[in-house]
């Protein structure tokens, strides 16, 4: 009876424990899991691309709040993950009708790879960490540090979306790459093609395990010293770390999961554009981060949610203005809450616990008189 009582009590002191952000977390985990119980197909599709934003979130997360590297370009590794996996989709009929459009009469030598759906998926996720790699070790080696390395990242992001809208034979231009349903199709799940629920939870189960391990990531020693490089690179340096070395490392893992994002992105569109490639989404990552709350993977994939919901809602009711209703209200949001919305709540309940732990020192002393 007394183990029981201990187990109870542990059980409670743990819930009580519980952060706010893991309770946000799990609340909207249980929220996504059962949206395609009680709604439509369109809506799955819709909240479907949320949850990939969400993952995108996590990405430039572990990148930007953890390590403190702002990335203004980083829908580069988005696109990449975007464009060869789409590519390779849209090729599995033969030549893809962007291609043919162009005046092409067959796949180029260098696409050829790619007619394969599973070797395009490994390449969907080595392009965007290799590119990351080469470019960190450039960056970081050469100790290209603020205004400078953002300028890098956006000057890059920009160029790739010149080359994708120059390129058209290869690229299908600012039209994007259409066609990729019928890559889709030929994914099969036991002999069954996936319909649109099931790429949905294989979305959503994507999104739990990209959680999982960037939780494990930054909980881990080296999450440890990527936040000492945040908060004191110098410091680091002193006690025998090679920052650039971890700058390389955190840069291309969030890479890899940014080009793992951009793939997903397609079963929910069956379509790749040249703005989820360009210079406009990436400052909208950013706002996502700036919402949420940095340095917090709740706060992430909360401002992911929370932003794109606002901006459908929105564009529903305001038409042209939406943009215009939506930057209103993110200003406020941003000036009030400075640390996004998931890291004022945790200031609030960290506030309320120490407030609790130094009325219970209080009141010992006057109980020992």
């Amino acid at each position: 009876m007394n183990g029981f009582k201990d187990f109870t009590s542990n059980s409670l002191k743990t819930v009580k424990s519980t952060s706010v952000e893991k309770w946000i977390a799990y609340g909207m985990f249980a929220l996504l899991f059962f949206i395609p119980m009680f709604s439509s197909i369109y809506n799955q599709l819709v909240f479907g691309k949320y949850i990939v934003y969400m993952i995108f979130a996590l990405a430039l997360d572990i990148l930007w709040g953890y390590c403190g590297l702002m990335n203004l370009g980083f829908a580069l590794f988005f696109g990449l993950g975007g464009y060869v996996f789409g590519i390779s989709l849209a090729s599995q009929n033969g030549l893809p009708a962007f291609m043919e459009m162009a005046g092409l009469t067959k796949l180029p030598l260098l696409f050829t790879p790619l007619k394969s759906i599973p070797l395009a998926f490994v390449l969907g996720l080595l392009v965007p960490s290799i590119v990351a790699f080469l470019l960190g070790l450039f960056i970081f080696y050469s100790k290209i540090k603020g205004v400078f390395y953002n300028l890098i990242t956006l000057a890059l992001v920009a160029l790739f979306e010149l080359l994708l809208a120059s390129k058209q034979m290869y690229t299908g231009g600012s039209s994007g790459i259409n066609g990729i349903d019928y890559g889709l199709d030929k994914i099969t799940f036991f002999g069954k093609a996936i319909n649109i629920t099931g790429w949905y939870y294989i979305g959503f189960a994507a999104l739990i395990l990209v959680y999982v391990l960037c939780r494990l990531l930054v909980k881990a020693r080296f999450g440890s010293v990527i936040k000492s490089v945040r908060d004191n690179e110098a410091r680091v340096q002193f006690l025998g770390y090679n920052p650039a070395v971890f700058k390389i490392a955190i840069f291309t893992i969030a890479a890899f999961f940014a080009g793992f994002s951009g793939m997903l992105y397609l079963p929910m569109t069956s379509f790749m554009s040249i703005e989820a490639a360009g210079v406009s989404f990436s400052t909208t990552i950013l706002v996502w981060l700036a919402v949420g709350g940095r340095g917090n993977l709740t706060g992430a994939m909360a401002g992911a949610l929370l932003v794109s919901f606002l901006q459908t809602k929105l564009s529903e009711s305001f038409g042209n203005m939406w943009q215009l209703v939506l930057g209103v209200v993110l200003i406020v949001i941003v000036y009030f809450l400075p640390k996004g919305i998931i890291g004022t709540l945790q200031d609030i309940q960290y506030n309320k616990r120490i407030s609790k732990v130094m009325a219970q020192k209080t009141e010992q002393p006057e109980q020992k008189a």
